[in-house]
């Protein structure tokens, strides 16, 4: 049933860092922005189109993509989504028509979503029990780590002069070329990965009995990112600024230790693996985010702010890599599809967490947004102890 070959320590750093570089696809030219606005002579508003276009695939494109890589085999997807990003986003370094390089960037996303969903099909199929959990949690922890540095690179480079130059970041993507021909079996010798079919997929899931933990899965995927999004985009922003009058560079920090508390549940969840249920690292992620939420609602002061920040990516983390883990352990034939479905739903997180979270800063408050947040992470903890009651 596996497509994927066996995975050593020096193959599961191969499959993590293709989710390293496709981590820096979304973030890297955020600092760039009122730059990058200059450069192409467009409005501020206009080049967020530069940013944003490139998840656009990624919810559009993840299952079929998943799907092909069923048929077709891990390295050749794998590969060909590496060179589109690669080329594809270093290509925007040398035009100077905007709309060319939002085209360019739309192509790029094609291959950010091949990367952010290949390599936990890889780990999912080629691992099992603990060493897949571990797996996972690093790749999670690896992803997350890119996507702290994407910016600060993308922001130094840009800052040497023309700040197009921060397209000239995703070449390094091209350092991967060999390393994925000879883990996912593609090299000279080594016979091409062989593909599965997919048609049955929600029939083996139900079959199994396992096509409600999956939809359980996907939905707590958009829900926690969606949460995640919500605040830090939008939400703790607009607080840092309007409440606690905290400078641009202050919001900038306080709104990363997010990640660092993501990066904390993916780094204790690798030491714990095969220890933790799935179903438990859930219920504890959902409640620490319904916890922070509320206590940055009711928060004094700025290092309050901070700590239910921390708690937040930690809360995050832990619903995350529980969400991706029961997707992946799913004895299907089907499974680059289904992790695609997974990742969809993480891009659709993604994508509506900021509207909604800029709503409801406008309907309420900042303040009053993050207590509606947390009392919807709160309900969501009690339906996950519900449906887990009713399944015993």
């Amino acid at each position: 049933m596996a497509s994927s070959p066996p995975l050593g320590t020096g193959g599961l750093l191969t499959v993590t860092a293709l989710s390293a570089v496709g981590a820096t696809g979304y973030g890297t030219l955020a600092p760039a922005m009122a730059e990058l606005a200059a450069a192409y002579q467009v409005s501020e508003p206009a080049v967020g189109l530069l940013q944003g276009v490139i998840a656009v695939p990624g919810i559009a494109l993840t299952v079929a993509l998943g799907g092909l890589s069923d048929r077709l085999g891990r390295g050749r997807v794998a590969l060909g989504c590496l060179l589109l990003f690669t080329v594809a986003g270093t290509a925007c370094a040398l035009v100077d028509s905007f709309g060319t390089a939002v085209a360019l960037r739309a192509v790029q996303g094609i291959g950010f979503a091949g990367l952010l969903t290949i390599p936990p099909t890889v780990i999912g199929e080629a691992l099992t029990g603990a060493a897949r959990q571990r797996g996972l949690a690093v790749n999670t922890f690896v992803l997350t780590a890119a996507s702290t540095v994407g910016p600060v690179a993308g922001g130094a480079v840009a800052s040497l002069g023309d700040p197009r130059r921060a397209f000239w970041l995703y070449a390094l993507g091209a350092l991967l070329v060999p390393g994925t021909i000879r883990v996912l079996g593609l090299g000279p010798g080594r016979p091409a990965t062989r593909g599965e079919r997919s048609a049955r997929l929600v029939a083996d899931l139900r079959r199994a009995g396992a096509l409600r933990t999956v939809v359980g899965a996907l939905t707590l995927t958009t829900v926690v990112i969606g949460l995640m999004t919500a605040a830090t985009a939008a939400m703790l922003p607009l607080a840092l600024d309007r409440v606690f009058d905290v400078p641009l560079a202050g919001r900038g920090l306080l709104v990363g230790l997010s990640n660092v508390g993501s990066l904390a549940a993916s780094a204790a969840l690798a030491v714990l693996a095969g220890r933790t249920a799935d179903r438990q690292a859930a219920q504890v992620g959902l409640g620490l985010c319904a916890t922070a939420l509320l206590l940055t609602a009711a928060a004094p002061a700025v290092w309050v702010v901070a700590v239910a920040v921390v708690l937040l990516g930690v809360g995050v983390g832990c619903a995350y890599n529980a969400s991706v883990h029961a997707v992946s352990r799913q004895p299907v034939d089907g499974r680059g599809m289904l992790i695609g479905a997974w990742s969809a739903s993480s891009r659709l997180g993604q994508a509506t967490g900021p509207a909604v979270g800029a709503v409801l800063v406008g309907l309420v408050g900042p303040m009053a947004a993050f207590g509606v947040g947390g009392v919807a992470a709160a309900v969501a903890v009690v339906v996950l102890a519900v449906v887990g009651r009713r399944r015993r």
